[in-house]
């Protein structure tokens, strides 16, 4: 008798729990794919944004060096 309740209760459990479940995984998936998805957007703005600069620094840097390395010859 009192393993029949406890199956009853289990199934009753599971089928009103089971939702819930379901539900708490999906949102702390959905809150970790919107997490990754905004350091990325974040990361491909900041590159896009700053690498023109980094070129720019580059080139002068090496046309510096170039032009020290051509007057000490």
């Amino acid at each position: 008798m009192n393993r029949t309740i406890v199956i009853i209760l289990l199934v009753a459990l599971g089928i009103y729990c089971f939702p819930t479940l379901i539900g708490l995984m999906a949102t702390a998936f959905g809150i970790a794919v919107g997490v990754a998805a905004t350091l990325f957007g974040i990361g491909i703005s900041l590159l896009f944004s700053v690498l023109p600069y980094l070129i720019l620094g580059y080139l002068v840097w090496w046309l510096v060096r170039d032009n020290r390395s051509r007057r000490h010859s």
